[in-house]
C-alpha cells in the first residue's frame, strides 16, 4: 500500500485544467498513471493508455473512471490525455502527494512534516542529498532536466525532490528541498557541491540538523587546511574491504577533532582513503576529505564511515533504478513539467515496492502487471 487514504492525498493536487470540458477527475488520472507505471514494461506515457485499455469494468470502477451516460460504460483516457496533464501538473504538489506524509484528517489542514527513518546500525536518522540529470530530456535550448532529491539512508526511500532551474545550480535548491522536512536530530550527507557555508549553517541553526559534507577543490582553502592536518599521527579508526561487480575496494577512515577550521559548526575532520582494483585495470588510490558538526560523542569514526558509505544509497537505490528499470535516461519526454512528474511517479512506485518487501524492483513490477495487482499494491479500495 502506498499510503493510507490514498484518494485524499491525490485530491490535494491542484488541477491545472480548465473546468470547461473536463471529463476525467484529476485523482483518477493520477491513480491510473501510478498503477500503469508499476507494471513491468510500462515505462512511458504511451504505456499508460495501453494499460487502461486492458482494464476491466471492475478495475475501471476502482479507478473511479467516469461513466458515459449514453453507453453506460466507463470512459478510458488515452495517451494524449495523460501527456497533456503531466506537462501542466504542479510538480511540487505531486511530489508532496505521492512522496510526502499522509494527510491528517482529524487535525489541522497542514500535515506534519514526514518522519525520517533510521537506517540499520545507526542510532539516528540520516538523509542523502544528490542530483540527477535526465539525459534524454534535452530541451530546445540544449539544457537537460535536472532534479535534486533527498532520500533516506538504508532503504533509499525518496522523500521529496525539486527541479533545479536552468539558470542556477543545485546549491540554490538545497534549502527549498529540505525546508518542508522535520530534520531535528537528522544527519544530512551531501557531496562537495553542497559544501556551502550558508546552506550548512542554515541546516544546523534553522533545522536543528547535522551534516557530513565532502570537501573538494571548490573549497580550496578549507581543503588545504584539512590536508595539512597531521594525519600520520591519527590512528586508523575504521577499515572495510569489499568486492562487488569485479572490483576490490579497501576503505580506511581517520577522524580528528578540530576547533580552528573556518567553517560553521565544524567539529570533526574526516579523511577517507580508498584503494580500488577493477578487473582489467590498474589499481587506483583516492583520498577524500569531509567535515561534520557531529562531535566524537555524537558519532564515532565507525558511524561516520557508515554515513559516508550510505550516502550512495540515493544513487544505487533511486537514481540507478529509475535509469535501468524504468529507462528514465532514455526517455525523451521534455515538455513542461512532464519529466519531473514522471520521475516522481517512478520514485513513488519504487518506494511502494520496497515498503511491500521487494528488494529487487524489476521482480516487484513483474508481480504487478495486471491492473488488479497494481491497485491492490497501492491501496486503492
Amino acid at each position: 500500500m502506498l499510503r493510507e487514504e490514498i484518494w485524499q492525498r491525490l485530491e490535494k493536487v491542484p488541477d491545472p485544467r480548465s473546468p470547461r470540458g473536463r471529463v476525467y477527475p484529476l485523482p483518477c488520472l493520477l491513480a491510473a498513471l501510478l498503477c500503469a507505471l508499476t507494471a513491468a514494461g510500462h515505462d512511458a506515457v504511451c504505456a499508460a493508455g495501453q494499460w487502461v485499455a486492458r482494464a476491466s469494468p471492475a478495475e475501471l470502477a476502482r479507478l473511479r473512471m467516469p461513466v458515459d451516460p449514453w453507453t453506460r460504460r466507463h470512459r478510458r483516457p488515452d495517451e494524449s490525455t495523460f501527456r497533456r496533464l503531466l506537462v501542466r501538473l504542479d510538480r511540487d504538489a505531486l511530489a508532496a502527494a505521492v512522496l510526502g506524509p499522509a494527510p491528517d484528517t482529524t487535525g489541522p489542514d497542514t500535515p506534519d512534516p514526514p518522519p525520517v527513518p533510521s537506517p540499520p546500525g545507526r542510532t539516528g536518522p540520516a538523509l542523502a542529498v544528490d542530483g540527477k540529470t535526465s539525459r534524454g530530456a534535452r530541451r530546445p535550448d540544449g539544457s537537460r532536466v535536472h532534479l535534486l532529491g533527498v532520500a533516506a539512508h538504508g532503504d533509499g526511500r525518496l522523500l521529496t525532490q525539486v527541479e533545479v532551474d536552468q539558470k542556477s545550480n543545485e546549491t540554490t535548491a538545497f534549502q527549498p528541498l529540505l525546508s518542508g522536512l522535520d530534520l531535528t536530530g537528522v544527519t544530512v550527507t551531501a557531496d562537495a557541491m553542497h559544501t556551502v557555508r550558508a546552506n550548512l549553517d542554515w541546516l544546523v541553526t534553522a533545522k536543528n540538523a547535522h551534516y557530513l559534507a565532502v570537501v573538494k577543490a571548490n573549497q580550496p582553502t578549507l581543503r588545504a587546511q584539512l590536508a595539512a592536518l597531521p594525519w600520520t599521527e591519527v590512528p586508523t579508526a575504521d577499515s572495510t574491504r569489499g568486492h562487488a561487480h569485479g572490483r576490490d575496494e579497501t576503505r580506511t577512515l581517520k577522524a580528528a577533532t578540530v576547533a580552528h577550521l573556518d567553517f560553521p559548526h565544524a567539529c570533526q575532520a574526516v579523511r577517507i582513503h580508498r584503494w580500488r582494483r577493477q578487473t582489467g585495470q590498474r589499481p587506483g588510490r583516492e583520498t577524500v576529505y569531509a567535515i561534520t558538526d557531529l562531535t566524537f560523542a555524537q558519532a564515532s569514526p565507525a558511524q561516520l564511515a557508515a554515513l559516508a558509505r550510505q550516502h550512495w544509497h540515493i544513487e544505487n537505490k533511486v537514481h540507478h533504478v529509475r535509469d535501468v528499470t524504468f529507462g528514465e535516461d532514455a526517455s525523451t519526454t521534455r515538455t513542461g513539467n512532464a519529466p519531473a512528474n514522471l520521475a516522481t511517479l517512478r520514485s513513488a512506485v519504487i518506494n511502494t515496492l520496497r515498503r511491500a518487501g521487494y528488494r529487487y524492483i524489476p521482480a516487484g513490477r513483474r508481480d504487478h502487471t495486471t491492473p488488479t495487482a497494481a491497485l491492490d499494491l497501492h491501496g486503492f479500495p
